[in-house]
């Protein structure tokens, strides 16, 4: 089958461990949604969704403590209709000094990172017209090009990636071997809730294994992951 390869690198990055919500934690690697999520930043379309088969780590993990001013609430949508019929009296949440909303929270990021994404459409209704290989060139031209619907991120907003196609050169750290414990796959979005999915992760010889066949061995419930995660 045929798949995209794309690097991935920024000066810093948080992949939330889930029991870390509050004082951020990061994985040691990028995780599968993550992954899916910059990849349809650059390129998505609603009769498909990408699925990663392979994470390779290329830098060494460095982590990093950051402290960061934010706000405690949520803008509601009682809020945002107000603003939109009367922007003059629209008051914005700050995290500034002084507010207060302004709550400090503590970040173990990740610093200095690259990433191979490998990863390959998942097509919901495949036809002679509607085929893999048509997604697998229109990623591949927005990468050289450097175009994205929205600039990706790399577990925060404010960590902006680069994106690049990956080349030969790009190799994974044959040293780093880590067993990550449980890490998200995907959400699993139904009629009846949404579900969050995870999987045992490890990184074997700086390669994340996704795909899933191997993250989820029973397929039925690979192929309710498939059917459910993201589809619009």
């Amino acid at each position: 089958m045929s798949r995209v390869r794309v690097k991935v690198t920024g000066d810093f990055a948080c992949w939330t461990r889930p029991e870390n919500k509050v004082e951020r934690v990061s994985y040691e690697c990028m995780t599968p949604s993550a992954a899916r999520n910059i990849l349809d930043a650059i390129c998505w379309r609603p009769e498909m969704r990408w699925v990663v088969s392979r994470i390779e780590v290329l830098n060494p993990v460095v982590f990093h403590a950051l402290r960061r001013n934010e706000v405690q609430s949520k803008a509601s949508l009682d809020d945002l209709r107000r603003w939109m019929q009367e922007p003059g009296g629209f008051q914005p949440l700050v995290a500034g000094a002084g507010s207060a909303e302004v709550t400090q929270r503590n970040t173990l990021a990740l610093r200095n990172v690259a990433y191979v994404i490998e990863a390959y459409p998942h097509v919901y209704q495949p036809n002679q017209d509607n085929h893999p290989t048509k997604y697998i060139s229109m990623l591949n031209r927005r990468v050289e090009k450097g175009q994205c619907f929205h600039r990706p991120s790399l577990g925060c907003r404010e960590f902006a990636a680069e994106f690049e196609p990956a080349s030969e050169h790009d190799r994974p750290l044959p040293s780093l071997n880590i067993d990550l414990g449980l890490m998200l796959y995907d959400v699993m979005f139904r009629e009846d809730g949404n579900m969050a999915v995870f999987f045992q992760a490890q990184v074997r010889e700086g390669v994340l294994d996704t795909r899933p066949e191997n993250a989820f061995p029973d397929e039925s419930v690979r192929k309710e992951v498939l059917a459910c995660s993201y589809r619009h």
